[in-house]
């Protein structure tokens, strides 16, 4: 049988008169449309859209605040005056009075009980000198002037403070003394060496504790009708640490007082005495003075 023979392809291309033809027909469609949809809605009178309203609808407190909105129409309440905040309480005056000396680890003992000729410093200064400063509202204590060398037995077996007790550089009398460890003994009896790194299983540390003598520095203007009050410094000898990036030295124990000096963070100062949250102390190696907020320097 013979093949069939292909017929060959007839591409048709429109003449201009054809595409005109079409294209009006397409501009035609959208024109009603248009009408259809835009022009004749206006006319009739609809809307196929909600409109943007010409006011902004009244906003309630409600929305951010939580607040329940007013009534409209109702007179607004009036606003309730904030609470004064509570004044913070006053430490009592004894507190920080006190100068504690660094720790001196006198002894120590291994598990056979044997003394070693050096100690290792374990961190047990951190946790003893706020219950050392407590000393300080101890009974009588406030009239006490003098040392007391204060000894502490650290036993790690059981994880306690095992004794407190006097040293010979201790100033007081017997009775004095033992007041003073009768009430150190309460406040350590439930203290914890738990979590402090140390290589023996027992120490003897022991602080020199100064009680400083209250004396009137100077008086300064108190009120508006030029009455004086006396300005109490508390005596001091110590040393601290400026806990702040930069600490500013003043010429007196205010904020008022003009900056003397700015001392920079994890410098060694000593503290020379103390009015209220001001401190007073020497800040380089010539001796000047000046005096600091008690947060600069950790206190």
């Amino acid at each position: 049988m013979a093949a069939e023979r292909r017929q060959p392809l007839k591409i048709e291309v429109p003449d201009q008169k054809q595409e005109t033809l079409r294209f009006g027909r397409v501009g035609l469609i959208v024109t009603a449309g248009f009408a259809i949809g835009i022009i004749w809605p206006r006319v009739a009178g609809f809307k196929l859209v909600p409109s943007v309203p010409s006011q902004p609808a009244e906003s309630s407190s409600a929305d951010l605040t939580g607040a329940p909105g007013d009534a409209k129409g109702a007179p607004a309440a009036p606003a309730a005056p904030e609470p004064e905040a509570p004044a913070a309480a006053a430490p009592p005056a004894q507190l920080d009075r006190l100068q504690i000396s660094e720790p001196q680890f006198l002894a120590c003992k291994d598990a056979g009980k044997k003394h070693k000729e050096e100690c290792d410093h374990v961190e047990f200064d951190r946790l003893a000198r706020p219950h050392i400063q407590a000393l300080a509202t101890c009974p009588g204590a406030d009239k006490l002037v003098g040392v007391l060398s204060l000894g502490f037995d650290l036993d790690f077996s059981s994880q306690s403070v095992k004794n407190v007790k006097s040293g010979k550089s201790t100033s007081f009398k017997e009775s004095e003394v033992e007041s003073l460890i009768d009430c150190e003994k309460r406040e350590f009896s439930n203290v914890s060496l738990v979590g402090i790194a140390h290589k023996h299983e027992a120490y003897s540390v022991f602080y020199k504790v100064e009680f400083p003598k209250v004396v009137a520095e100077k008086s300064e203007p108190a009120s508006a009708s030029g009455d004086a009050v006396p300005v109490d410094v508390t005596e001091a000898s110590g040393h601290a640490t400026v806990a702040w990036d930069v600490a500013l030295v003043r010429s007196s124990a205010s904020r008022d007082g003009a900056v003397v000096a700015r001392v920079l963070q994890g410098t060694r100062v000593s503290v020379t005495g103390r009015r209220g949250d001001w401190y007073r102390i020497k800040y380089d190696v010539k001796g000047s003075v000046g005096w600091v907020y008690r947060t600069a320097i950790g206190m």
